[in-house]
């Protein structure tokens, strides 16, 4: 994935849902979110935040299984894996998937981040995990969310390059996708100002 490519996702004047082939073995899937009464400085916490619990409050149907697997220290979420389970709609295939959260510096150019009114940004690398949650050598992915200050809240700009092969799910790995974090960050709007509130106030 070229760098100047994923910096599209924090530069482009606009932002929407999109479904791109981009070869026979590639595609890239965008997704736009306005997340009312929850700030970037949230969605960096949460990511850091997420356990079992959580996780499924973020789609209580899609989700099936979380663990963090490797790396997680408290409070932070980059150098950090974590493994789920889920499935689209709660029906079809369970999709295993081994996730693990790189610095943004691997995938965006920081230094365009002021500018363009970004407070935080997410990106990770998935494996595909087998039965016994093995991750495959290869690369299924690499996504980023690039979440920007708005009057309303957050601007939140996804996108995922992913791998397909001849057995792939296409419209699975694409319209399903995009239908699942549409309703993940409509749970997240649900509960994470008041989540987020209660917890600073221990701190």
């Amino acid at each position: 994935m070229e760098l100047q490519q994923a910096n599209q996702v924090v530069t482009a004047p606009e932002w929407g849902d999109q479904i791109e082939v981009l070869s026979p073995n590639r595609l890239r899937v965008a997704a736009l979110d306005r997340l009312g009464g929850i700030t970037p400085a949230m969605i960096d916490w949460w990511f850091g935040r997420m356990d079992e619990q959580t996780y499924f409050r973020f789609h209580p149907v899609d989700h099936q299984k979380f663990a963090w697997v490797g790396g997680k220290q408290p409070g932070r979420y980059i150098g950090a894996t974590h493994l789920t389970y889920h499935c689209y709609g709660g029906l079809g295939p369970v999709l295993r998937s081994h996730i693990s959260f790189v610095p943004p510096a691997e995938l965006l150019d920081e230094g365009l981040f002021e500018a363009h009114g970004v407070g935080a940004a997410v990106c990770a690398v998935v494996h595909l995990l087998d039965t016994d949650d093995r991750p495959d050598a290869a690369e299924a992915g690499r996504f980023v969310h690039v979440a920007v200050e708005r009057g309303y809240g957050t601007e939140l700009r996804s996108c995922w390059w992913l791998n397909a092969g001849p057995e792939s799910n296409v419209e699975l790995l694409t319209t399903g996708r995009l239908r699942h974090v549409h309703e993940e960050f409509a749970y997240l709007t649900g509960f994470l100002p008041s989540l987020y509130t209660e917890e600073a106030s221990r701190r």
